[in-house]
């Protein structure tokens, strides 16, 4: 029970606007309650580690610490504050005893906070589930760009999706957002999928299916029907990925696909299948040429337009004048921050005037996270992205040839496009796409099966790979 609420709660996240508006995220919010609330019940034993549980900690305490009430004259004095304190001073009728927070909006740092719930049950979700609970949710992954994909497609055309655009402002001819209100997060999260899928793709080679309590190896005809589905649905999430025009999108997602093939080839080779290096890069090759040819041949004049010179050129311009505007706001501030979510609150005081209009988001979440939580930022990335090499690195080290251990493998390489989309968008932001993201951190961070029941949880796992989604199984030889 606990796994089919967590997959639909996982599936329904980006289905309207991503989860990116107050009541969908409240009832994100509140869901995540209970599942955590259900994992403290369990008492299960999440293993973490040390760099990932401190990075943890202090993502979710540091906020806290900013909403810790100081008094009056120590709050004025505080890096950043001396403005707010001029104008409090000028228009509020104050005495000077107030109490106040280092954020410099309370609220919106309390918004800020309960917004992480989300992903964090996700994450410790994705810990507690069986091996086979946690292959069936990047299955869900897959099945979810899939349906993304095929949206997006029908949204490109000379006239705009019209209605498929479901009340979101119209892009323009040829673009596609799904169920998004940006493309940039839509090809976010259909670059994640990619890995995914190619490490599906590369379990699939000898599969496995349940006959009555016992298991056979599946016929060559079914494991082709299986490899050919997958092929199919990475070559239409590329193609999708290629009409939202998103550039930071389709360049993180080819990346994300190169570094799958190079890494899944590679992974422990000698004591895997000599062949299995050559088999991952025909499959990566061939849905790169099939999706770019099906691509030009839908259209090449959409596709190039967004490569124009002065395109590039005024989008540059424009991320390196909030950049700039970011730094300054972040140097003001340190070095506690101005407050976690109150970023849109707290620019327009650095505001240029050549960056017009309303900037709520950075276009980089670290530089965004440096303004609102100062010095803690920095130290959180580095345990983080500390954590994910090191998991990485034993992956690699681990028994590569288990179907298990290349999922995971697939799950880490699929967060690659997100932290460099991150650079330079906000995606993260978006809680349908952050849920992911957790979801692929704690898949590749699964301890597998436990030693005390590999045995009879390997077979257990064959039979119901892909079960859900009306397939017995899907994997690569398992050693005993």
């Amino acid at each position: 029970m606990f796994f089919f609420c967590f997959a639909a709660w996982l599936m329904l996240a980006p289905l309207y606007k991503a989860g990116n508006r107050p009541l969908p995220l409240l009832l994100l919010e509140l869901a995540a309650l209970g599942i955590l609330f259900v994992l403290v019940v369990r008492r299960g034993r999440i293993a973490l580690p040390r760099t990932l549980g401190a990075a943890i900690v202090l993502l979710v305490l540091y906020p806290l610490v900013q909403l810790i009430p100081l008094p009056d004259g120590l709050w004025r004095a505080l890096p950043g504050h001396g403005e707010y304190a001029a104008v409090l001073d000028r228009f509020a009728a104050t005495s000077g005893g107030e109490w106040r927070a280092i954020s410099v909006i309370p609220s919106a740092t309390e918004y800020g906070l309960l917004a992480l719930l989300p992903p964090l049950a996700c994450l410790l979700g994705m810990l507690q589930l069986s091996t086979a609970h946690a292959t069936r949710v990047m299955l869900l992954l897959a099945i979810l760009a899939g349906a993304e994909a095929v949206l997006g497609l029908l949204q490109v055309g000379p006239s705009g999706g019209g209605i498929l655009y479901f009340g979101n402002e119209e892009p323009g001819q040829y673009v596609a957002i799904g169920t998004f209100v940006n493309r940039n997060h839509l090809a976010a999260l259909l670059a994640m999928s990619l890995p995914v899928i190619v490490s599906l793709v590369v379990v699939s080679r000898h599969s496995v299916r349940g006959v009555h309590g016992r298991t056979t190896i599946a016929p060559p005809s079914e494991i082709m029907a299986k490899r050919t589905l997958l092929f199919a649905l990475a070559v239409m999430i590329l193609i999708c990925l290629f009409f939202t025009r998103s550039r930071a999108g389709i360049a993180t997602g080819t990346l994300g696909l190169a570094c799958s093939a190079f890494v899944l080839a590679r992974a422990r080779v000698a004591r895997a299948e000599a062949s299995r290096a050559r088999f991952v890069g025909y499959v990566v090759l061939g849905i790169a040429l099939l999706s770019i040819g099906i691509a030009l041949a839908l259209g090449t004049r959409p596709l190039l337009r967004v490569l124009e010179a002065g395109q590039l050129q005024a989008s540059a311009d424009f991320r390196w004048a909030i950049y700039a505007a970011t730094l300054r706001g972040a140097t003001a501030f340190l070095p506690f921050g101005s407050g976690l979510s109150t970023y849109a609150e707290v620019f327009p005081r650095f505001q240029i005037a050549d960056v017009g209009g309303f900037i709520d988001y950075a276009h980089n979440d670290y530089l965004q996270a440096w303004m609102e939580l100062g010095l803690a930022a920095p130290v959180i990335v580095f345990l983080l992205f500390a954590a994910w090499c090191s998991r990485l690195s034993a992956l690699l080290r681990a028994h590569a040839d288990r179907s298990f251990t290349l999922l995971q493998l697939g799950a880490g390489l699929a967060m690659v496009p997100m932290m460099l989309h991150s650079m330079f968008d906000f995606a993260l932001h978006m809680p349908g796409n952050a849920m992911w993201f957790a979801s692929l951190a704690g898949m590749m961070f699964h301890p597998g099966a436990d030693e005390r029941s590999q045995a009879g949880g390997q077979a257990r796992y064959r039979e119901a790979l892909l079960e859900p989604v009306g397939h017995r199984a899907l994997e690569a030889a398992i050693e005993p």
